[in-house]
C-alpha cells in the first residue's frame, strides 16, 4: 500500500473485501454447495490481486517517479485480460456457474462503493456538525 492520503481508505477497502468475501463464503456454502462457494472465494482472492495490482501499477506510473518502465503502464490494461483468464480457469476447473466467481470478483468493487458511502455520509455529518 501507499503512503498517499488514500492509505487510511485502502486499507478499510482491504478490510471490507476480505468481509464481503467471508459473508459471502458462508452464505453460499448451504446456498450452492463447496464448489460454489470455493468459486465465490477464488473469485474473492483474485479480485483483491487486481485491487493490489491496481494500487501498486498507480502508485508506479505517476508523474515524477523515479524509475517508470513502458511494461508497467501496458500491465496497467493487461490485468483486465488476466482477471477474465483467472475467472474462466475457476469456472471450468470447479466445472460451477460463472455467477458464483463473478460475484466474487466484484467483491473489492463493493468494498470500494461502501467505502465511498461511508466518506460521504462521515463528510456531510462533520460537516452539518460545524455549522
Amino acid at each position: 500500500m501507499t503512503d498517499s492520503p488514500s492509505g487510511p481508505a485502502l486499507k478499510t477497502i482491504y478490510k471490507l473485501t476480505g468481509i464481503f468475501g467471508a459473508v459471502g463464503f458462508v452464505w453460499y456454502l448451504p446456498v450452492a454447495g463447496i464448489r460454489s462457494a470455493s468459486a465465490f472465494a477464488l473469485g474473492v482472492a483474485a479480485s483483491a490481486g487486481n485491487l493490489w495490482l491496481f494500487d501498486w501499477l498507480s502508485g508506479s506510473i505517476v508523474p515524477g517517479a523515479s524509475s517508470r518502465a513502458p511494461w508497467q503502464a501496458g500491465a496497467y490494461f493487461a490485468r483486465y485480460v488476466l482477471l477474465l483468464g483467472i475467472g474462466y480457469a475457476i469456472v471450468k476447473a470447479l466445472n460451477v456457474s460463472p455467477l458464483a466467481v463473478i460475484l466474487g470478483l466484484l467483491a473489492s468493487a463493493a468494498a470500494v462503493l461502501a467505502t465511498l458511502i461511508f466518506e460521504l455520509i462521515s463528510q456531510v455529518l462533520r460537516g452539518r456538525a460545524s455549522h
